[in-house]
């Protein structure tokens, strides 16, 4: 069947996933109902993730295509032989390469074989339990970010001016030091590049406190064991429209990461506005509007969302109700949830029903701390995403919260700022978070 732009949009009948009956049975009804435009998409949409869950598995994949005859001996020794040398990353990498060349019954015959070594395979087997959890239309989720509109020409000259206002804000990075003569170094940010790790279980909160300190130099370790079993590496530009943010809605998707003091919260915002402000992450996004908790502390009025962007990015000017009109198109930052002086509670029942409590337009002067509960619930602007950074103890304030995205820091694969590039290591649960948050 041919793969192209027009095949797969409006799935029949046939492809609802059915989750009423048992799991294998349910996926595999499923892949059978899929054409072969589905299952392609399908494919692209999870391929970041299916190349690190089919690590553990991907020489046993390669045997079975080979033994189906879509692969040829040369081609399964080559994914052998990256094994042998302990590549897997690479091995599954190449794997998947091959099937994507291959066309559609190598697609399927990969897919037949997750559904068979799922239950061995932590990673592969959480990505099939999200297909059977997105519901009647998955392909309707999978089709996320298409359709944005295009930003207006005469918005054009002041998105340009906002994008070299934050590139120049975020280019360099500054460092305390110990040195006397030196107390405060600054670094190209361009040369620090930075990874996540995401685990789908929520651990507890004593747990991520205190862990770096007990752990100590087993924890590098322990972190490698986890990884190559059930911890998922999640980019930057994957915590919005990306098969890890699972938004519940169409009103828009939050993300929350957590990490403990001085792991690199801060470092990892500033990385996210610099790259998409010199292009290379979230061009869905046409604005991006970064706050710190702590600045924010300083305004003791009631104060509306027009004035919160106008005080740090006054060239917008009048033209904020244009950007109202697309909240699709809005990414708001707000970084150290743990500093800010006012309570945001998203538990109190009576909350939705208290009309100054809930600021659902942005000419409306409200509290910061209901303009910030009331973005991230969706009620203000519904339809932009937001990004809140906390320390894990005051993560249990966003308990309640419309989060599509939970995620935690968990280190630094080098400690050396100066001489290598810094990495990040996220947790995340993509679920409604438990009381034994972390």
């Amino acid at each position: 069947m041919a793969e192209g732009p027009n095949r797969g949009k409006n799935p029949t009948s046939s492809t609802r996933m059915r989750i009423d009956t048992d799991p294998n049975t349910a996926i595999t009804e499923f892949l059978t109902n899929c054409d072969d435009y589905q299952l392609f998409q399908l494919t692209k949409f999870y391929r970041d993730r299916l190349e690190q869950a089919i690590e553990e598995g991907v020489d046993g994949v390669s045997s079975l295509l080979t033994y189906e005859r879509h692969f040829s001996g040369q081609e399964h020794r080559k994914v052998v032989d990256l094994v042998e040398k302990g590549n897997r990353a690479d091995s599954s990498k190449l794997l998947l390469n091959l099937v994507m060349e291959k066309g559609s019954r190598a697609r399927r015959v990969m897919w037949e074989s997750f559904v068979k070594m799922h239950h061995v395979v932590p990673k592969l087997d959480k990505i099939l339990q999200e297909i059977q959890e997105l519901g009647p239309d998955p392909f309707d989720y999978m089709n996320i970010g298409r359709g944005l509109s295009e930003i207006p020409s005469h918005l054009k000259d002041v998105q340009q001016k906002h994008k070299e206002t934050l590139r120049v804000q975020t280019e360099t990075l500054r460092v305390n030091t110990i040195l006397i003569k030196q107390k405060v170094k600054i670094f190209k940010l361009v040369s620090l590049y930075t990874e996540l790790t995401v685990i789908s279980t929520v651990r507890d909160r004593t747990l991520v406190e205190h862990e770096l300190v007990a752990r100590g130099r087993d924890h590098e370790e322990w972190r490698k064991k986890h990884l190559r079993r059930e911890l998922e590496k999640i980019r930057t530009d994957q915590l919005f429209q990306s098969s890890f943010s699972r938004r519940k809605s169409k009103s828009g998707s939050s993300a929350a990461v957590s990490g403990v003091a001085g792991i690199g919260k801060t470092t990892m915002v500033q990385k996210i506005v610099y790259d998409w402000a010199t292009g290379k992450i979230y061009p869905h996004f046409q604005f991006v509007f970064s706050f710190k908790f702590r600045e924010l502390n300083a305004i003791n009025c009631r104060i509306n969302l027009r004035n919160l962007i106008l005080d740090l990015y006054p060239y917008f000017g009048n033209i904020l109700g244009e950007l109202w009109k697309n909240p699709e198109g809005l990414l708001f930052i707000f970084d150290g949830l743990d500093e800010f002086k006012d309570s945001i509670d998203f538990t109190k029942i009576q909350r939705n029903t208290e009309p100054q409590c809930m600021c659902t337009d942005p000419e409306d002067r409200c509290k910061v701390s209901d303009i910030v509960h009331s973005l991230i619930q969706h009620k203000l602007l519904p339809g932009c995403s937001v990004l809140v950074t906390s320390r894990p103890t005051a993560l249990h304030l966003l308990e309640k919260a419309e989060i599509s995205v939970w995620a935690e820091i968990m280190g630094f694969v080098d400690t050396s700022i100066a001489e290598a590039p810094a990495h990040y290591y996220l947790h995340v649960d993509r679920h409604e978070l438990q009381q034994s948050v972390c």
